[in-house]
């Protein structure tokens, strides 16, 4: 977290920069966009188990003058610099497992779902697997001035584009193609309705790998990865809940994991999709009874396109207007 005023980074308002890895007490953040000569303000913090935030000591730094360049240490066994130093780093996230979605390719899962700042033009993964963003999707408009997550289809270029008309989403421009967070464009990308339906419905042991559940409060989905080994200590059940076709008591109905509990699970590489809802124009419908997640593949009517429907009787794939507000989860090869 930094800002020009320690009063900012005090108060905890100031801007955040996440950094995705810990390695022993190691991260790095790129930042970009600074003053020159100027002294700013900064701290670590860390997100525990998606709940509650730590901060670490206020410091500061002073930037270069426009002018200045920085020293290089004449040092032969220094490394070389990469060649292009605007590129972002490309975390890797240790927790990270792989998940089949055909008979020869297997992704990993972003770190959370896919969200937009308008005013800032920024995108990011949420903080926490179990973070949505709600009835604040309700406020979507290109001067925003804070995080929405239900996006029309294929809105990559045009995150805020809440026109109830089908004509206009015609064009599909995957999520990915934009930096998001640390992340260089083009790492992500939106998994296709048959990668979908092959993960949840035709993977090897795909039954026991797929559970609806509410984690900490929060009702979803959640899915393991190819080669699951259950975290001691914890109980797995998977399935969906048979006696009830689809609504917030269900989902608790079934099974529930504490933080600690979802803690262990996603460090041995579960994913989890909350119920999120939908949008349609800036009405927010559905908020933890249902989740849909886009995929990226349309239909040859120009009026639908594919997603993933999570309720607590099942998960599927259907099609529905592409104008509709969905939640976007991305995956990388």
């Amino acid at each position: 977290m930094y800002a020009a005023s320690a009063s900012e980074v005090n108060n905890r308002t100031a801007q955040k920069a996440p950094a995705s890895v810990l390695q022993g007490k190691e991260f790095k953040v790129d930042i970009t966009g600074l003053t020159a000569n100027t002294k700013y303000y900064y701290c670590a913090y860390l997100l525990l188990n998606g709940m509650q935030y730590q901060y670490g000591a206020v410091k500061e730094f002073v930037t270069l003058a426009s002018n200045d360049t920085p020293d290089v240490p004449e040092n032969p066994d220094t490394p070389d610099m990469p060649e292009n130093p605007d590129t972002p780093e490309q975390p890797e996230d240790p927790s990270a497992k792989p998940f089949s979605v055909s008979a020869t390719k297997t992704v990993t899962f972003s770190p959370g779902n896919l969200q937009y700042h308008p005013a800032n033009d920024e995108w990011r993964f949420a903080p926490s697997q179990l973070e949505y963003i709600g009835n604040d999707n309700a406020n979507i408009s290109d001067t925003y001035n804070g995080w929405i997550d239900l996006f029309g289809w294929g809105t990559g270029n045009n995150p805020t584009n809440t026109i109830e008309d089908n004509g206009y989403y015609q064009t599909f421009v995957d999520w990915g193609v934009n930096k998001i967070g640390n992340y260089a464009p083009n790492t992500w990308r939106t998994l296709t309705y048959t990668e979908w339906e092959y993960l949840i419905e035709e993977r090897p042991n795909y039954d026991k790998l797929i559970a609806v559940a509410q984690i900490n409060g929060v009702n979803g989905l959640i899915l393991l990865p190819d080669d699951w080994t259950c975290p001691s200590g914890v109980t797995f059940k998977s399935g969906f809940d048979d006696d009830f076709d689809g609504c917030i008591e269900c989902f608790g109905n079934y099974q529930t994991f504490s933080a600690s509990d979802w803690a262990k699970l996603e460090a041995a590489g579960a994913v989890f999709l909350p119920a999120a809802g939908g949008r349609i124009g800036s009405w927010v419908v559905e908020l933890q009874e249902y989740g849909y997640y886009w995929s990226a593949t349309d239909e040859e009517d120009d009026e639908h396109a594919n997603y993933l429907s999570i309720k607590s009787a099942e998960a599927f794939t259907q099609d529905y207007n592409r104008y509709n507000g969905e939640s976007v989860r991305l995956v990388r090869d």
